[in-house]
């Protein structure tokens, strides 16, 4: 296993990899963003970097073989359907009928939220506007004045304003 440690002013970040040129292309990014130090080191890491390398192996479409299908939403469904197939086998483990029911709902509830949560990310990173109502702006703003200490002042007509000028 393969640990790429980079330290930047404020924030470490650590990737583990099996693959050596993963490992590469991942420093390779880290030195990109100008970090204050860069460590590549091979070797046997502790119980918690085994876990969470465990984890992204198979959780994270990034990591685990499945980032080689280069639509990401073909890439969420067939992780979604290994989901489901995992529910059907613990619910034939345990010889229940409800316990599948519930396990399949409980993924599919999980992972609902978390597609909203990252088509909600990517819309801000993409269209950072779309959430932005035009007519919130309150009425004092758009008459094109404030009175502040007892003086009319003008406002940029430009200026949308908000409701705490």
């Amino acid at each position: 296993m393969i640990r790429v440690t980079a330290w930047f002013k404020d924030k470490k970040t650590v990737g583990l990899f099996h693959c050596l040129y993963d490992a590469i292309d991942y420093r390779d990014l880290m030195d990109a963003n100008y970090p204050l130090k860069i460590e590549f080191k091979n070797g046997v890491f502790s119980m918690r970097e085994w876990i969470y390398d465990s984890w992204n192996g198979v959780m994270n479409a990034n990591m685990n073989p499945l980032k080689n299908i280069p639509d990401t939403n073909v890439r969420h469904m067939v992780l979604q359907l290994l989901a489901w197939m995992w529910c059907i086998c613990f619910g034939m483990m345990v010889g229940s009928i409800q316990a599948f029911g519930i396990s399949l709902f409980a993924h599919a509830i999980i992972l609902a939220a978390i597609v909203i949560t990252v088509a909600t990310f990517e819309l801000a990173k993409s269209k950072p506007g779309f959430f932005l109502d035009n007519k919130y702006h309150t009425p004092s703003r758009s008459r094109g004045y404030m009175w502040i200490n007892g003086q009319k002042i003008k406002l940029d007509k430009n200026d949308p304003g908000g409701e705490h000028e």
